[in-house]
């Protein structure tokens, strides 16, 4: 082999593609990761985690334990106007605050340790899928030479065009954004909460509203138009101040914030995530929770499964078969978590806020992918 020449290439150093690396690595891989940002970077999420990373992170190695001290368990789901509310209750710890920035820069990190050659600050700009491997071509004119691919690059579509697979815009494609401030003093909370404002509209659109010791977030989750989901936002941070669901009023800064469009449950009907010498993993995959919009876990599952395929794929003759298997094992494993709960939440808005049972699955589907 020759030393140009590396096992798997990934392009994106997201939570995916930054699991992939370390789960490559750690079998003996020589692993490139490639992203146009330099870390540690600011990135558009609702920075909260599915409690079921915990182990994930621990299985990889990652060294900062303090990214998960903040666990939430105090949720209260809201009508659209914050006149009823009710407390889901939850067996276990539902899940973490995280500052996503930290988070995504200790996962760069533990991959760089495990020996994966970092390429931060350069984007990819194209891909030329070869005969026998596959190349990525850097902003600055380098080219990097992989036996195997991995796209992670989020929810740009401009390299997952050059695959040749077929996109999908999921069942439920949704704009999200986001408006944060600091908190201090008495204003702060004394611990995490979460707030899940239910049916915006009768599209499925939702709210959510984060404090932290240090910091208050609200969110949307917006199913119409684009155009309205900006609006929406700004009225939503005013009537959570009004109704002291939040200490401050984010609704100037909500006015100016930045849309981004997510497939929400996209891996759902995409036909293969699979292309010559590549898989598709994380935001580019469509691996987004349809009933919450979270993408981080998810984006680290279908890397950790991408990983283990990819490995089989690099012991085979016939790697393109091995790759193969990726799609029948992530449905296998991920599909019910990655659906909607096809559910009409307008519908149950009455039971939710009247029946302890109903807001417990209500809760259940939305931070653990349970099916109301």
């Amino acid at each position: 082999m020759s030393d140009d020449l590396y096992d798997v290439a990934i392009v994106g150093a997201g939570p995916a593609g930054a699991t992939a690396a370390i789960v490559l690595a750690q079998k003996g891989r020589k692993v490139v990761l490639v992203d146009r940002a330099t870390f540690p970077r600011q990135t558009t999420c609702a920075s909260w985690l599915n409690a079921r990373c915990a182990p994930l992170l621990t299985d990889l190695g990652v060294k900062d334990k303090s990214l998960l001290k903040c666990q939430f368990s105090d949720v209260t789901l809201y009508r659209p106007d914050f006149s009823q509310s009710a407390k889901p209750t939850f067996e276990h710890t539902p899940g973490y605050l995280i500052d996503r920035a930290r988070f995504d820069n200790a996962l760069v990190t533990t991959a760089a340790d495990q020996g994966v050659n970092f390429v931060q600050g350069c984007a990819a700009t194209d891909l030329q899928l070869k005969e026998s491997s596959a190349v990525i071509e850097l902003a600055d004119g380098r080219h990097l030479d992989g036996r195997l691919l991995l796209l992670a690059s989020g929810r740009r579509a401009e390299l997952f065009e050059r695959l040749g697979l077929a996109a999908s815009k999921g069942e439920a494609p949704i704009w999200a954004a986001q408006v944060d401030a600091p908190l201090t003093g008495k204003a702060a909370p004394r611990k995490a909460q979460i707030g899940v404002i239910l049916g915006l509209d009768n599209a499925g659109s939702l709210g959510i509203c984060l404090l932290s010791t240090d910091r208050v977030s609200m969110g949307i989750n917006w199913a119409g138009e684009g155009t309205e989901a900006v609006p929406a936002l700004v009225q939503l941070c005013r009537q959570a101040f009004q109704h002291q669901v939040v200490p401050v009023d984010l609704s100037d800064e909500a006015g100016s914030v930045t849309l981004s469009h997510s497939p929400a449950s996209a891996a759902l009907d995409m036909e293969s995530h699979v292309g010559k010498h590549t898989l598709v993993i994380g935001d580019a995959g469509g691996f987004i929770s349809a009933a919450s919009n979270e993408g981080i876990y998810p984006a680290m599952w279908s890397a950790q499964i991408a990983g283990e395929v990819i490995d089989r794929a690099l012991h085979s003759v016939h790697s393109q078969d091995e790759l193969m298997t990726f799609d029948s094992t992530w449905r296998m494993q991920m599909a019910d978590y990655l659906r909607s709960p096809h559910t009409d939440i307008q519908f149950l808005l009455p039971l939710i806020f009247t029946n302890q049972s109903m807001a417990d699955r209500m809760g259940a589907a939305f931070f653990s992918g349970e099916n109301i």
